[in-house]
């Protein structure tokens, strides 16, 4: 196939970029032509470091100045699966839009975002998935990927370009498989089962196994990653005897307890999968990612998770062309997910075809619509000129009698326009004036079905709570109960607050649970409620970040112990104080 008809997939993340040729082979097949990938080490990656990345993989595969289309890191991206009631094909975008504000963290006009009808579920709801980034972020990759001399054509999110290539792939497998995508600073929970797909962004990744090791053994960023990609592995536990270097052995223990989180998430989020997504419990395990590549991490997983582990082969079903060094290919098998699952969207139709279309694309594409009106309009114009040097004299005349005319209806629209203004600035008056209200109405439900929320979720007497504390950038905006007659509270101020006025971020809460057969259980299927209700900025957080104490009863004479919680505010309902 000649090279004008190729499929250039790129990929831009947190630890390298990489971009692959391919040609379409027929009946929606791939071949692999040519693959590229550069690194990006370091601890906090520049956008020059990007932009030099993507220039010299361009210049090595030959692409610059070609279409193509990128995919991105999940992790500044907001997914959310949700379900809607049954939708009219005419309602569709306005009852997504208004549920996209409601579970977007992030006022809607500042992000990026897009969705995706996945089918109806057993009942009448209608499933759909929901992606979000910051507008300003997405512009930044895309302003790097156009400096490379590269022209975007769409932008994929990672985990779900990763579920496209698997299901290209790996379709001879039945039950669910769990897709564990390892990058630099997250890890991509992928479930693929056969109700279809659910996703969720952990914030563990193969960067905090490096600053684990650096505090460890007191060395620096770059020197604990050389350590960990020199030395590492993931220590086998139990029977297994420790490495004869002792700092080999630290170094692998190291690597084990950060992993050991990581699984703990796992189980949380295949127990949500199956409770709230009606899902089945996974029954074989896939890993990739570039941080997937630590010894014995298989075997680390199937010791924990109890089902078969291998690592994604995202060239499964991709034929190789005549130049591809296939021993090097071995080695890059578990990273190329995305790249293959961008050329699946160029060859025809994909389970998911959701992208994030940042503000480029957009505007070629308004140009594109309008290119023939620019043409037609060039030509009437030219033949309009023509007739003018033809006919010079008499369409003088007619042109000035035209003109005469025109000004007079000028004249008199622009009285109209006067008037017109007048309205429009009295409506702009009406409408300032009308904001604060609305604001305030919106806030007082705000908060009343935030204390209900609160109350319905402790749905037995098991536990109840004692104090609810605000708290400003981590200290209690109060010393005691008695001074909050003289604290100023105001209107929620979006955006943080201003003057020198301070936050309320957080509430502080401090309960009781009495003896149970569960035990603190109770506490944590609180917590799980608290997640689910959508009320506070849980997302993404560890679960010891939001417990700070949790008394472990075991009968005596004591009847109840204590328990503690810091619950952050959404940044738009956070309210700003005067003492």
């Amino acid at each position: 196939m000649a090279d004008n008809k190729s499929l250039i997939a790129v990929t831009v993340g947190s630890q390298n970029v990489s971009a692959a040729v391919f040609a379409e082979t027929g009946r929606g097949g791939l071949q692999l032509q040519r693959h590229q990938i550069e690194e990006t080490p370091g601890e906090e990656i520049s956008q020059v470091a990007v932009q030099a990345a993507l220039t010299s993989v361009a210049s090595k595969l030959k692409i610059k100045g070609r279409a193509v289309r990128y995919a991105i890191t999940s992790q500044p991206v907001f997914i959310r699966f949700v379900k809607l009631p049954p939708l009219d094909v005419d309602q569709v975008d306005q009852i997504v839009e208004f549920e996209a504000q409601q579970n977007v963290p992030f006022p809607i006009d500042e992000v990026t975002w897009g969705y995706q009808l996945m089918g109806k579920d057993s009942g009448s709801e209608v499933d759909v998935v929901l992606a979000a980034i910051k507008s300003t972020e997405l512009d930044e990759i895309d302003d790097s990927v156009a400096a490379s001399g590269l022209k975007t054509t769409g932008v994929e999110v990672s985990a779900m370009a990763i579920y496209n290539a698997y299901r290209f792939n790996y379709s001879d497998i039945e039950g669910t498989t769990l897709l564990i995508d390892i990058g630099n600073k997250t890890t991509n929970l992928i479930y693929c089962g056969a109700k279809g797909v659910f996703v969720r962004t952990i914030k563990i990744g193969g960067s905090d196994i490096t600053k684990a090791i650096a505090k460890e053994f007191n060395v620096s960023f770059d020197e604990a990653e050389q350590r960990k990609i020199v030395d590492g592995f993931v220590a086998l536990g139990g029977a297994y005897a420790d490495h004869e270097d002792p700092v080999i052995a630290g170094v692998s223990k190291v690597i084990r307890n950060t992993l050991t989180r990581l699984h703990s998430e796992i189980m949380r989020t295949t127990n949500f999968y199956r409770s709230q997504q009606g899902g089945d419990a996974p029954t074989v395990g896939l890993l990739c990612g570039a941080s997937a590549a630590l010894p014995f991490l298989r075997e680390f997983f199937a010791e924990k998770l109890r089902i078969p582990i291998d690592y994604f082969n995202a060239f499964r079903n991709v034929t190789l062309g005549a130049g591809i060094d296939r021993e090097a290919l071995v080695k890059l098998a578990h990273v190329s997910g995305e790249l293959v699952g961008i050329a699946l969207r160029e060859v025809g139709e994909c389970p998911l075809e959701l992208e994030l279309v940042p503000e480029s694309v957009v505007e070629e594409k308004e140009l594109a619509k309008r290119k023939p009106l620019l043409w037609a309009a060039t030509a009437a114009l030219v033949l309009v000129v023509a007739s003018l040097g033809f006919y010079f004299s008499q369409a003088a005349t007619i042109a000035t009698a035209q003109t005469e005319g025109l000004r007079s209806d000028v004249e008199e629209l622009t009285g109209y326009d006067g008037k017109i203004q007048v309205w429009k600035d009295k409506l702009s008056d009406l409408e300032a004036t009308k904001r604060p209200y609305t604001d305030a109405v919106y806030a007082r439900t705000y908060w009343v079905g935030l204390f209900n929320d609160l109350s319905r979720r402790m749905d037995s007497d098991l536990m109840w709570i004692t104090m609810i504390e605000p708290m400003a950038e981590g200290q209690p905006v109060i010393e005691d109960l008695f001074e909050l007659s003289e604290l100023a509270l105001e209107a929620p101020a979006v955006g943080g607050a201003q003057d020198g006025k301070k936050m309320i971020d957080t509430l502080h809460i401090r309960g009781l649970y009495r003896e149970n057969e569960g035990g603190p259980k109770v506490v944590y299927d609180y917590l799980d409620e608290l997640v689910k209700s959508n009320r506070f900025a849980l997302e993404g957080l560890d679960t010891n970040s939001i417990l700070k104490e949790v008394e472990a009863g075991a009968g005596g004479s004591k009847y109840a112990w204590k328990w503690e919680m810091i619950l952050p505010l959404p940044e738009g309902l956070q309210i700003s104080f005067t003492k």
